[in-house]
């Protein structure tokens, strides 16, 4: 008598090897298509988050200053106005000479 059992198992043995060749083949060749670095991804979201602290604490420190946005703007063109440059504005405010020009040129003063 043939063992039904036994040839049902090898054949089920077979199949599963064939089924983790094809998992195997395609995993392989999905990562070689794919290429995505995950350490770089990682390192990136990393440093977004420490970037998004550093501006969150930065913007506590400016809004415990006091001094609003409208503020600023007004004290630059006040300080424009007495003939104080753009660098001298820029060192007293506590802001970049960058953005001293862009608030200038804002309001055409440049």
């Amino acid at each position: 008598m043939v063992d039904v059992n036994g040839i049902l198992l090898v054949f089920l043995l077979i199949g599963d090897v064939v089924l983790l060749f094809l998992f195997l083949f395609f995993y392989f060749k999905l990562r070689k298509i794919l290429g995505i670095p995950w350490e770089k991804v990682e390192e990136s979201i990393k440093r977004a988050e420490e970037l998004v602290k550093k501006l969150e604490k930065l913007e506590k420190e400016r809004l415990k200053s006091g001094r609003e946005k409208t503020n600023i703007k007004e004290e630059v063109l006040k300080l424009f106005k007495k003939g104080l440059s753009q660098r001298e504005i820029a060192k007293q405010l506590g802001l970049s000479e960058a953005e001293v020009e862009v608030i200038l040129s804002a309001k055409k003063l440049k």
